[in-house]
């Protein structure tokens, strides 16, 4: 069946053909972890609410992980295009109107919340972004009322017999827009709305509010949420200089998920604490935060060289012979996929809004790589006579672009591990303030964990 607004809700075999193929771009663009989906009750009715932080990527995120066909509510401006419109609406996207749309728009939102009840009644989940704009800061903003409203008024409709379940759902980005970031997807536990029937049934206006405070309060726990904005980014810092430490504190054996989340939280718990008591102290904390980063992008070093601390010398050289000894492959794999890895890149920098860098990658990416390599498969049936090459070009290619790119990324850390010892040898007064303010900063994080 085709997918249209008005049979949205149904299954569709076009989307169920094309969501495997979706599903692999995206994971590995992104280095997709998801938590606890096992423990969903997806026999349930059940809206999702996710927090918003990466444009379209966001819905993508359920996509690649949820094993159904989730219906998802969007901003309306983005449907503008009809173009768009349409390949929205085939990834089963409905728009909701916001003021700032026309007020003449607001009254499509009720043919909208109309067809929620249909979405919602046909179990494949409903989700929804509840903060209602995405930001690229790793905080939780202020929820708007549209998901309690939806949630009551399909129960109200249905006498109070549908029992939905609202699922909060963390997403976790270590970086927004680079390609092999991570992404980490808490799915939480369950909030039933049956809850509030009793005090929506004597105000509504009081349970809906109750509803949106009680989600609030579960989405934190599940994502990063960094609230104090006048320390925002020392927090955003610290919780990766000391996250190695704070990850032995608790007892984990590695950075996996979810205990890099549950470590990072702490963090974050306990700077919140430490600046509210001491504001004089944490402002000397801050502004060695802030020299610290700084050093860090003079010497063009990360966190992680720091945190490692030594390195040797003869492992150097074996790391950099090998490099030189698989060169050619990633000469190769680099040459025989530039065009299509650098367009989605070229096409992104004429994009204002950053947050939006990685859905235009994305979303260009799931086009030009299948063209491409048929195109080359195609070509090469003019230059070479096997059937076997003309079968191995386009399953090999993209496992050759895989490689280049990771051993580019080997590379810049050999660099940067060259660099540092290099540096250390030499005594470099940058980089010896810049040991002196990792360790103040990790021994001031021991004394308030």
């Amino acid at each position: 069946m085709a997918i249209s607004r008005e049979t949205i809700e149904k299954k569709s075999l076009g989307y169920t053909l094309l969501k495997p193929y979706v599903n692999r771009v995206t994971k590995i663009f992104f280095r997709t972890t998801s938590y606890n989906y096992e423990n969903v009750p997806t026999d349930e009715i059940l809206i999702y609410a996710i927090n918003h932080q990466n444009a379209l990527m966001d819905a993508l995120a359920i996509i690649s992980t949820a094993k159904t066909q989730p219906v998802f509510l969007a901003r309306a401006d983005i449907f503008k295009k009809k173009a768009i419109a349409k390949i929205l609406t085939f990834f089963k996207i409905l728009p909701i109107y916001r003021i700032r749309d026309g007020k003449e728009s607001l009254g499509n939102n009720s043919a909208i919340f109309h067809k929620t009840i249909d979405v919602l009644k046909n179990k494949n989940g409903l989700v929804i972004l509840p903060e209602g704009t995405h930001g690229g800061l790793r905080m939780l903003k202020t929820l708007k009322k549209g998901i309690s409203r939806i949630a009551f008024e399909a129960e109200e409709s249905n006498d109070f017999k549908l029992n939905i379940k609202i699922i909060p759902v963390g997403l976790d980005w270590s970086n927004y827009q680079n390609f092999r970031s991570k992404l980490f997807v808490y799915y939480g536990e369950p909030i039933n709305v049956s809850d509030y029937y009793e005090e929506y049934k004597k105000n509504p206006p009081r349970a809906m509010n109750l509803l949106r405070e009680r989600l609030s309060v579960e989405l934190k726990k599940y994502m990063i949420n960094i609230e104090n904005e006048e320390y925002y980014d020392m927090f955003n810092h610290i919780r990766y200089i000391y996250l190695p430490e704070m990850i032995k504190k608790l007892g984990f054996k590695d950075k996996k998920q979810p205990n890099q989340l549950f470590a990072e939280q702490n963090i974050i718990k306990n700077l919140n604490d430490y600046v509210t008591e001491n504001p004089v102290e944490a402002e000397e904390l801050n502004k060695n935060t802030i020299r610290y980063s700084e050093l860090l992008n003079k010497l063009n070093l990360r966190n992680w060289v720091l945190q490692k601390g030594k390195f040797n010398v003869l492992s150097l050289i074996g790391q950099t012979l090998l490099l030189v000894l698989f060169f050619p492959l990633y000469f190769v794999g680099g040459l025989v996929n530039y065009l299509p890895y650098k367009t989605p890149v070229w096409a992104s920098k004429k994009i204002q809004d950053p947050q939006f860098v990685s859905s235009v990658k994305v979303v260009i990416s799931l086009l030009i790589f299948p063209i491409y390599y048929i195109i080359i498969t195609v070509a090469s049936t003019f230059f070479i006579e096997s059937f076997w090459v003309h079968l191995a070009i386009p399953v090999l290619m993209p496992f050759a672009g895989l490689f280049a790119f990771h051993y580019y990324i080997e590379a810049k850390k050999m660099f940067a591990r060259i660099r540092f010892k290099l540096k250390t040898l030499l005594q470099n007064k940058d980089l010896i303030e810049l040991k002196d303010l990792y360790k103040t900063i990790v021994q001031k994080m021991e004394s308030i964990s």
